[in-house]
């Protein structure tokens, strides 16, 4: 029997060794991919013998594009999944090599939609949603126009991805230490009340086989969390099944969102590629089978295809908690909370089996804070360097 291998590149992101574990379970033999050595897989027996190096994409994309071709030809996957913000850079390697067909993410330019704060706006709101009023500025005489109403603002560069450098409700020297440009928009949201969540949903053609929504309980800031609270408000899936079936995509895609004191929900971003809702399916292989495009019995959503909803209430990332979590629940007095949150959740890092998870994701994150603050960044921000895109045109 031919073996059935899957590619899923952004090895050191966490989520892609769920589903790299949620497709061996349901039979398939995952292999991942990264431009960087990320210690977390090295030290997982999932990724044992099938952990592949790429080059930087960000930093010479024609190397990138003739090393993921190398590697395709030698695979051949049946499916490539993209799990980080490599997704922009795998979809147009894709496409240069006649391989777009096989990539679960939605093409270039419906990426490039997404991902803009400025675009997908627009694009919510022509759905009907009530996204809020989103414009772009090019420069600072732009900016200007807007600077006695900063309480009613959210400032932030139209590509972005762990809120940074996001400015809420700015006051008038804020707006002083943002040079918009052609190449480096800036977008000008309307701010929205209310509390934030995370969205992740799986589509194949325009229609959601795999759906999660979680609150951020636990996180640094405005920037990504490390406690993952599952949410079933049907407003959520609402949200993706109007922009999956407006852009007709297939891929992972997952949204910010705020839902207001009376109960309706805003649409703010989208990230066109995995979120950490993923954890909430604990690698279990309908997850998968849903993403292969099988039908799944986990949940029949209103006569529709079925869908495939995680069965967790709450999960979480051990070292972080402890690391960054506990600090916050002492600073704050939350710490009755935050031992209770702890009970009633599980490490997504604690695998039956793989003892070396947590060190190795320790490593990981340790070489990313370290390595951004020798650059003077976040080490969120350090995490994405080699694969993030901000808009500009592909070499």
């Amino acid at each position: 029997m031919t073996q059935r291998n899957v590619l899923i590149t952004g090895a050191r992101a966490p989520i892609a060794l769920d589903l790299a574990r949620s497709f061996a379970a349901a039979g398939w033999v995952p292999h991942l991919a990264d431009s960087v050595r990320p210690w977390a897989a090295r030290l997982q027996r999932v990724a044992r013998g099938r952990l592949h190096r790429l080059p930087p994409p960000r930093f010479d994309f024609l190397a990138f594009v003739q090393g993921f071709g190398r590697l395709v030809a030698e695979l051949d996957p049946l499916m490539i999944i993209p799990t980080c913000e490599e997704v922009f850079y795998v979809s147009a390697a894709a496409e240069r090599l006649g391989l777009a067909d096989r990539v679960f993410a939605p093409p270039s330019d419906t990426l490039r939609q997404l991902h803009s704060k400025v675009e997908f706006a627009a694009l919510a709101r022509r759905c009907g949603l009530s996204a809020p009023a989103t414009r772009r500025v090019t420069s600072a005489q732009a900016l200007g126009a807007w600077r006695n109403r900063g309480k009613e603002l959210v400032l932030k560069p139209e590509f972005s991805r762990f809120a940074a450098h996001v400015l809420v409700q700015p006051n008038e020297a804020a707006f002083d230490t943002i040079v918009p440009t052609p190449a480096a928009p800036w977008a000008v949201q309307d701010y929205v009340e209310g509390e934030e969540f995370c969205l992740w949903s799986a589509a194949r053609r325009g229609e959601i086989v795999g759906f999660a929504a979680y609150r951020p309980k636990w996180r640094v800031g405005r920037s990504a969390s490390f406690y993952f609270e599952a949410d079933r408000d049907p407003a959520f899936l609402y949200i993706a099944r109007t922009i999956a079936l407006a852009t007709g995509a297939t891929g992972q895609l997952s949204y910010d969102v705020i839902r207001r004191d009376d109960g309706t929900v805003a649409p703010i971003e989208c990230n066109p590629r995995g979120v950490s809702g993923i954890h909430l399916f604990d690698s279990a292989s309908y997850l998968a089978k849903a993403i292969m495009g099988q039908t799944t019995s986990i949940a029949s959503v209103s006569g529709k295809s079925d869908i495939a909803l995680p069965l967790a209430r709450a999960r979480h990332l051990a070292p972080a908690m402890w690391l960054l979590g506990a600090p916050q629940a002492i600073a704050s007095r939350q710490w009755s909370a935050f031992r209770q949150d702890l009970a009633d959740s599980r490490d997504v890092l604690a695998v039956a089996g793989e003892p070396l998870a947590a060190l190795g994701a320790l490593v990981d994150a340790g070489r990313f804070a370290l390595t951004g603050l020798s650059r003077g960044r976040s080490a969120a921000g350090q995490s994405t360097d080699d694969i993030e895109w901000n808009g500009e045109a592909l070499g």
